[in-house]
């Protein structure tokens, strides 16, 4: 995502006696262009399938083409898409799910006629949406004798890992732009007087690692709006703690953790996940009475489902997150939700023994057909040794979220061939405008079985 394909027919080889497919067509990628359109590019790199080339003239440009806001658009390389319309992107991330799954060829659900991507979910703000941003720096450049000039604060070209300088950065709120402009100036005069150039010998000498004068990663993080002034609250130190309020609940994390950026998507994507885990299953009818969110951080789905449920297990193999977690089910006043470290290789089985209506209870007794197992893993998907365990589980559904389609697809296929699984929905959502980013929601329901063991 983020490049589009154009195709040119091939001609003659006049070097090569092999006789040329008139129909063959070679395909050349080109970034920042929108389907439809004829363009005129500049080839900078031939692989063996395919060619790489820069845009350099738009000759017909398409309907869904639009100026881009930011003056930087195809130069920087943090949004891809501002120079189609919102309902173009959107189209484009609901085709990406659907095309990652049919690249799979998952048994059933191998042609676009077989299951339906709905609609990717956004809302109307497409621009000052995002909550956190990491600007980068380099080292200072010695400009003359103990004299420092700090270059590009920005991030990656789109075109190479070389810094652009972004003064502001239009997705970004506008809080955390007023932050970063003063956080810029400061650095600037910083490096001219050499104090990036201390801080690094300093942390040199205590052992630490990085900044200074070997350049650094910036943290700009939005949190809920202090309490007594109502003013915006913007955290820059990476182990302070802030607190984002999701549909009425307040979550406490360390402001370098993972956590969604979007604060007008988050909620519609929480609901989604909340309604899809509630509903009644297929086989029995009826509403399941037990939840597990792996890979649960600081508790977002299982904190936001726990009204709902008799009892949600949050399971992680990162103690702190665990700490996080537990810690925010007790802000909250919610006291059916457990958090549990397990270990890798028995996730399901390792964690310790939970209250269940006064009984002590392992997460490997709760009845299969009451529960529900929610997982929201890394961009880099499931691992096969958590798959394995999941399958052996066998919870009634999986409600998976994802944000990298394509590892999402790889575990569908597993989930549905091995597991034993069919797709219920598939729901993609607009966390990121203006990015190639998509986050997918997918919900598996247990196959039934009928009474010679064969799958209905």
């Amino acid at each position: 995502m983020g490049w589009g394909i154009g195709r040119i027919k091939l001609g003659p080889d006049e070097e090569s006696e092999e006789e040329i497919d008139s129909d063959r067509m070679w395909v050349i990628m080109v970034p920042h262009v929108v389907v439809g359109e004829l363009v005129k590019v500049r080839i900078f790199r031939n692989q063996k399938q395919f060619s790489e080339a820069d845009l350099v003239e738009v000759i017909e440009p398409s309907p869904d083409r639009v100026d881009p806001k930011c003056s930087l658009s195809g130069t920087c390389g943090g949004c891809q898409y501002q120079h189609m319309s919102i309902d173009a992107q959107r189209d484009w991330k609901t085709k990406h799910v659907e095309e990652v799954l049919l690249q799979q060829q998952i048994k059933g659900y191998d042609s676009p006629d077989l299951f339906e991507v709905l609609p990717t979910l956004g809302t109307s703000e497409v621009l000052g949406y995002r909550s956190k941003i990491t600007p980068h720096y380099q080292a200072p450049k010695e400009v003359g004798v103990d004299e420092y000039e700090l270059q590009e604060i920005g991030f990656q070209r789109s075109s190479n890992r070389n810094l652009v300088d972004v003064p502001e950065c239009p997705i970004a709120t506008p809080a955390i732009n007023e932050k970063y402009k003063a956080v810029r100036i400061s650095l600037h005069e910083e490096a001219k007087q050499g104090l990036l150039n201390q801080k690094k010998k300093k942390k040199r000498r205590r052992g630490g690692r990085g900044g200074g004068a070997t350049g650094a990663t910036l943290l700009f993080r939005q949190a809920d709006d202090d309490e007594e002034t109502g003013e915006p609250v913007v955290v820059t130190d990476h182990k302070e703690y802030m607190t984002t309020t999701v549909k009425g609940l307040k979550f406490r994390y360390l402001a370098g953790n993972c956590f969604q950026v979007n604060d007008y998507v988050l909620p519609f994507m929480v609901e989604a996940v909340v309604e899809a885990a509630t509903r009644p299953t297929l086989a029995g009818g009826q509403a399941p009475s037990y939840l597990l969110d792996c890979y649960c951080g600081s508790g977002l789905f299982a904190l936001s489902a726990a009204s709902t449920f008799k009892l949600c297990v949050g399971i992680e193999v990162n103690d702190k997150a665990i700490e996080e977690a537990t810690a925010n089910a007790e802000l909250n006043g919610i006291s059916n939700c457990q958090f549990v470290a397990a270990s890798a290789e028995a996730i399901f089985t390792s964690p310790a023994k939970l209250d269940v209506d006064g009984e002590e209870k392992q997460v490997q007794d709760f009845p299969r057909d009451q529960t529900v197992v929610v997982v929201d893993p890394p961009r880099k998907g499931c691992s096969e040794e958590f798959l394995e365990q999941l399958f052996e589980y066998s919870p009634e559904r999986i409600v998976y979220m994802s944000c990298g389609p394509a590892t999402q697809a790889r575990d569908a296929k597993g989930i549905v061939e091995v597991g034993g699984y069919d797709i219920v929905s598939i729901q993609p959502f607009d966390l990121f405008p203006q990015t190639k980013h998509v986050e997918s929601l997918i919900v598996f329901e247990k196959r039934k079985t009928g009474q010679n063991g064969e799958t209905d």
